[in-house]
């Protein structure tokens, strides 16, 4: 515990140091000034809200030392089940690339039909994260959530084909930006998108719109108390603010993924992470409501309004999280394996490992009855 005279030495310590840095807090406020002005409201409108979700994997994880298995599902508010598939980190490359097409080469999968699309087969050409198994070198387990990054953009590309009987928005887990895609693949993924919605357009007049809600954002998090003290959001009414580019790149580390194409014309590098506009958006009539970073495909800004107006019914009615798109809620819950659907996967761990030791297989049940934490008797 520090002693009183620590304390307010480092009380006067932070004192000075916040002191020193209100010149950052100053920049900050000149720069998401011109906010306030820019804010707009949001007019409801009614349409068909869906969402598409790959559940975290640290919700996904069975675990059974030393066996480590990550379920990758990938759900949507109406409890259709894209994929559902397991993956252990030391899982072969070469097996994926197997598992997404059938023998005469066509598509299987989600992943097999965006692959095709793309021109590419197999995994590593896909996306730079992911490595060959043979090179020798050591496999680090993070290339499992870049596949499940994959997999939920292979799901959105092949729901944008189907076909909808009313005009619908499709409100994505994340942010509309991806680090995962080699060379200019997210690029021509997200051309293949847009060309699927102006089909829906040119042929049935359905609009389809294409939008992401993160719960979190570093241009949030940098600009918030600047955005409190300069009295961006607070209205009393939904409203939302279009965030520039330029505030964007301020805030990431590494800019391009902040850089869409319409600073590319500007005299950028090509844009190739980017397929969403940034917009903050509160759904709620207080003006301490909770604001939340929204994604807009970027060929769609011009029709912001009506994409937000179109998730503001939605966001109105979230459980247990207030407005927040009810939607994506509903996919979480969806996707979530939890309580007897988990414990009857564990117990599939259990049974492929008994399968796995052959004449060993009773030790296994003499292991399980041991208390794997006999320290937990102290809280007891």
């Amino acid at each position: 515990m520090i002693d009183p005279a620590s304390q307010k030495e480092l009380k006067q310590a932070i004192a000075d140091c916040i002191g020193t840095d209100q010149g950052v807090l100053n920049a900050l406020r000149e720069e998401i000034r011109p906010l306030k002005g820019a804010t707009r409201g949001i007019q409801p409108r009614a349409t068909t809200s869906i969402s598409l979700v790959g559940t975290d994997g640290g919700n996904n994880q069975l675990r059974f030392d030393p066996f480590l298995i990550q379920l990758i599902r990938v759900v949507d508010s109406s409890n259709n089940e894209y994929c559902l598939e397991a993956v252990s980190p030391t899982t072969p490359i070469d097996k994926l690339n197997t598992r997404q097409f059938a023998p005469d080469g066509s598509p299987r999968t989600a992943l097999g039909e965006m692959m095709a699309f793309l021109g590419v087969d197999s995994l590593p050409v896909l996306s730079h994260m992911i490595r060959p198994t043979d090179t020798g070198k050591p496999v680090s387990p993070s290339w499992v959530q870049v596949y499940r990054e994959l997999v939920e953009w292979a799901v959105l590309f092949a729901i944008l084909k189907k076909d909808f009987g009313t005009d619908t928005l499709i409100i994505c887990d994340g942010l509309l930006r991806s680090k995962v895609f080699a060379k200019d693949l997210f690029q021509r993924l997200l051309q293949g998108m847009k060309d699927h919605i102006e089909t829906h357009w040119n042929r049935s007049r359905r609009r389809v719109y294409l939008a992401g809600v993160a719960k979190h954002s570093k241009v949030l998090s940098r600009y918030r108390l600047a955005m409190a003290l300069e009295g961006v959001l607070q209205t009393d009414y939904p409203a939302y603010v279009e965030v520039p580019r330029e505030v964007e790149e301020n805030a990431y580390v590494w800019s391009e993924f902040a850089r869409g194409d319409d600073r590319v014309g500007e005299g950028g590098e090509i844009n190739k992470f980017v397929g969403g506009k940034m917009f903050l958006v509160k759904f709620g009539s207080q003006r301490r409501d909770p604001v939340w970073p929204v994604d807009i495909f970027v060929p769609q800004v011009g029709e912001a309004q009506a994409i937000l107006g179109s998730m503001l019914a939605d966001a109105i009615n979230g459980f247990p999280v207030p407005h927040y798109p009810r939607c994506l809620q509903k996919a979480h819950e969806n996707a979530a394996l939890v309580d007897f659907d988990f414990d009857i996967l564990q117990d599939f761990i259990y049974e492929g490992v008994r399968s796995s030791l052959g004449k060993d297989a009773g030790a296994l049940d003499a292991f399980q009855l041991q208390d794997a934490d006999p320290a937990q008797r102290r809280y007891g």
